[in-house]
């Protein structure tokens, strides 16, 4: 008998319901609806807009439970991290969730190392320094004396946000909860000494649950608290077998690139090369490094589109392929790449603030932008190994970005690795066997692991690295412009 379960996936720039049926141990994807998501600038704050997010939620919701009916199983709902809403003592949303990029947070990491060292707030977390954090957000409330902040009697981050809608009931789940940076990952519990030193609220945060709890219903629907941050589906959807040492990136808008542990790592070389010990699902820690992703080239794509310049993915990489390597470098994880903008002016302005001959063409600018995305990964692929003490033989890359086959080919001829990729659907996958982990269709993430290698076959592609020397003298040069 098909069992189906409904997986929400909401990405930073689109959303989609879909439904995945599983049936003699192999798993099949629907996509049921698909809807815009993203930013709106609103008087100079960059705002979500969570009552269309629920609208369509709740439009996929009908139209899954009017295919599938009874055999619809459960949903779960995983988003991107580190952003919340606040709720007044009614239960009621004080104000659409601010955006990570709104510039808020701008000066935030000074106000709060001058009350606890940059060093003992990352002893408390293991979390990755980005001013996007939650904690740089509530920081700017704060000492803003924001009223929403004053006032508020409950914080949820996005998925929980939307849980609480279609349930009634609030709880925090782990995984997106660890993306804060008020989570003590080796406590398991929030991070309330270092709060009450920064001079933060202590009661603004719910009940911790683990990724595979059945947290309510919704029209007779249970709802499981997947791994509701996104990297922890797209991590639990990487198809390796059990004892397999190997990298995992999970490409979209963000790059994340790390590998799974047991235990996390707090200490001075993961300070130093700025990792995080985000929660995984099933008891593991996903130690990574979030970088900037596809973002720049979605951002040039739409700035050109915006010139009548309409082109496709394909043709981007098409041009990248027809232009000379080398001839110009950039950090993508430069802050000035971090925000929307004219991102062809910003690489050509990187290029001359360094030092370099600037790229004319757009064939010269994408480039410029896919070698410095996989010199980029080179860079933290030496990092992590150095830090874990562990070699990665293989790096295997999951979700939308492992269909850009370009981008495949030049992370393993940067990293010298062999590149492995698929399922190209991590997200949802992984939201999916979480699911069928909380009703009872697999026993651990191992079996979920094993469905997802029979299911998926087809989507498999392997790169093996080429031009390593070439590579190895690129690395060197981008490293000595990234100092500049």
């Amino acid at each position: 008998m098909k069992r189906h379960y409904l997986a929400v996936d909401l990405g930073a720039s689109s959303g989609r319901t879909i439904v995945g049926s599983f049936e003699d141990g192999k798993l099949s994807l629907k996509e049921i609806n698909r809807f815009w998501n993203g930013a709106t600038d609103v008087r100079g704050t960059l705002l979500w807009d969570f009552v269309h997010l629920h609208r369509n939620i709740k439009e996929g919701i009908a139209l899954a439970k009017k295919e599938f009916g009874d055999e619809l199983v459960s949903m779960g709902i995983d988003t991107w991290g580190v952003d919340f809403g606040l709720f007044d003592a009614d239960g009621n949303l004080m104000r659409n969730p601010v955006n990570y990029r709104d510039s808020r947070t701008v000066g935030m990491f000074e106000k709060v190392f001058d009350r606890v060292p940059k060093e003992e707030v990352f002893n408390y977390t293991g979390i990755q320094f980005m001013e996007l954090n939650t904690l740089y957000q509530l920081m700017s409330l704060s000492l803003a004396d924001s009223f929403q902040y004053r006032n508020a009697e409950k914080l949820l981050f996005s998925p929980d946000l939307l849980s609480y809608w279609l349930t009634g009931n609030m709880v925090a789940e782990r995984t997106i909860a660890s993306t804060s940076q008020f989570y003590d990952p080796k406590k398991g519990d929030w991070a309330y000494e270092l709060l009450e030193r920064l001079g933060l609220r202590t009661d603004l945060f719910p009940k911790l649950v683990d990724p595979g709890t059945v947290v309510g219903d919704t029209h007779g629907l249970p709802v499981v608290a997947v791994g509701g941050h996104d990297t922890a589906c797209a991590f639990a959807a990487v198809p390796v077998k059990e004892g397999e040492r190997c990298a995992f990136l999970s490409s979209g808008t963000w790059s994340l690139l790390g590998t799974e542990l047991l235990e996390p790592v707090i200490n001075e070389a993961a300070l130093e090369a700025n990792f995080t010990n985000e929660v995984g699902v099933c008891g593991t820690v996903r130690f990574l490094k979030n970088l900037t992703g596809l973002w720049i080239l979605q951002e040039l794509r739409r700035n050109w589109n915006e010139q009548d310049c309409d082109y496709s993915w394909a043709a981007m990489e098409n041009m990248a392929l027809q232009s000379q390597p080398f001839e110009f470098f950039i950090d993508p994880s430069d802050a000035v790449f971090g925000t929307p903008g004219d991102m062809p002016a910003r690489i050509q302005d990187y290029c001359k603030r360094t030092g370099q001959a600037v790229p004319e063409t757009h064939a010269q600018i994408l480039r410029t932008a896919y070698e410095g995305l996989a010199l980029l990964y080179a860079d933290v692929y030496e990092s992590l190994e150095s830090v874990t003490g562990e070699q990665f033989d293989v790096l295997r890359i999951v979700g939308g970005g492992s269909k850009d086959r370009l981008l495949n080919q030049l992370a393993s001829n940067a990293t010298s690795r062999k590149v492995i990729t698929g399922p190209i659907e991590a997200t949802a996958t992984g939201n999916l066997i979480m699911q069928m982990l909380a009703m009872g269709d697999i026993a651990s993430l191992a079996e979920g692991r094993e469905v997802i290698r029979n299911s998926f076959a087809n989507e498999t592609r392997v790169y093996e690295p080429q031009d390593s020397t070439l590579w190895s003298d690129a690395l060197k040069r981008w490293r000595i412009v990234r100092k500049k």
